[in-house]
C-alpha cells in the first residue's frame, strides 16, 4: 500500500519554541530536523511491518524539517515548492494519508505552539467547519479519494483530529497546559502563551508512532471500507479571522470558488473589518 505521510515541526516530542527550535536561524534548528525526521522513520518502520510498500515524506514545515540524510531509504521526500504548492503531490495513487510532528489549529485548549498558518490567525472556517493546517489538508486529500489514517502529535491535536474524522489512529508525544483560547490576544503574546508543555521522551514518542502507525494500517487493511475520505460539498467558502499585531488592527478574509476545492486557495481575498 501507498502511504502519503504529511510532516511538521511543532508537534514533536522535545520541540519546545518557535524562537529556539523551528526556524531557519534557530539554535536547535538541526536538532528539530532530527528529531522530526526520527518520528517520521518511526512511523515508515511501522507502516512497513503493516504492509505498506511505498512512502511519500513531505516537508509541510514552512521553514523545511526533514534531514535527508537520516530519512528511511524506503522514503522518497518531497520539498516544498510550486507549482500548486498547497497539493503537496497529493494524487489518487494513495491508499492512505498520515501526518507526523503535527500541531492544533489556533485557539486550541492545552496545545503546545499551535497556530493556523501563522500565529496571526485567530480561526479559519471552512464552509462553516473550523480547521487548522491539519483539517484544510486532509480536505484535500478527501478530494482525491484518500482517507486520513493516523496522526501524531500534541494531544490537542489528536483530539482535534478525532474529532474532525472519528475513525483516525493517533498518538500523542505532548501535551501544553495553557487553558485559554488566546481570541484576546495580540501576536506576540498568543505566540507566548503556548509554549509550556509536557513532553515525552523522543524514544518512548517513537516507539509508540511507530505502533500506532502499525496498527492504523493493519485496521486500515482489514476494514477499508470504514475509513472514508474527508469531503465537504461546493460551493466552497473559507473564513479567516486575524488577531492585532504592530503592523494591523484586526481583520478578517474571505474566499470563493463554486466548483473546486483545491482553487479556493488561490482565489481572490476579500478583506472585511470583523
Amino acid at each position: 500500500m501507498r502511504v502519503y505521510i504529511m510532516t511538521d515541526a511543532e508537534g514533536v516530542a522535545g520541540v519546545e519554541n518557535i524562537e529556539d527550535w523551528v526556524c531557519y536561524d534557530s539554535r536547535y534548528y538541526e536538532l528539530t530536523r532530527e528529531l522530526l525526521t526520527k518520528e517520521v522513520n518511526a512511523a515508515i518502520a511501522g507502516f512497513a511491518k503493516a504492509g505498506g510498500s511505498e512512502f511519500l515524506v513531505v516537508g509541510g514545515h514552512g521553514h523545511g524539517g526533514i534531514n535527508s540524510l537520516l530519512l528511511d531509504e524506503r522514503a522518497l521526500y518531497l520539498s516544498r515548492g510550486l507549482p500548486r504548492e498547497y497539493q503537496f503531490g497529493m494524487s489518487e495513487k494513495f491508499d492512505a494519508a498520515a501526518w507526523i510532528g503535527q500541531h492544533a489549529k489556533a485557539g486550541a485548549l492545552k496545545a503546545h505552539l499551535a497556530h493556523t498558518q501563522n500565529h496571526e490567525v485567530i480561526d479559519r472556517r471552512i464552509n462553516d467547519i473550523s480547521v487548522g493546517e491539519f483539517g484544510e489538508f486532509a480536505m484535500v486529500a478527501g478530494c482525491f479519494g484518500v482517507p486520513a489514517i493516523f496522526g501524531s502529535g500534541d494531544k490537542a491535536f489528536c483530539e482535534e483530529a478525532q474529532a474532525l474524522i472519528p475513525q483516525i489512529h493517533t498518538i500523542a508525544v505532548k501535551e501544553g497546559i495553557n487553558e485559554t483560547s488566546g481570541e484576546d490576544l495580540n501576536y506576540e503574546d498568543y505566540r507566548k502563551s503556548t509554549i509550556a508543555a509536557l513532553h515525552l521522551h523522543p524514544n518512548r514518542a517513537r516507539a509508540l508512532i511507530e505502533e500506532g502507525a502499525y496498527n492504523a494500517l493493519t485496521d486500515f487493511a482489514k476494514s477499508r471500507q470504514n475509513y472514508k475520505p474527508f469531503v465537504i460539498q461546493a460551493p466552497y467558502i473559507a473564513e479567516t479571522w486575524y488577531r492585532y499585531t504592530r503592523a494591523a488592527v484586526p481583520y478578517k478574509t474571505i474566499q470563493k470558488h463554486d466548483t473546486n476545492f483545491l482553487e479556493l486557495h488561490s482565489a481572490p481575498m476579500i478583506y472585511e473589518q470583523p
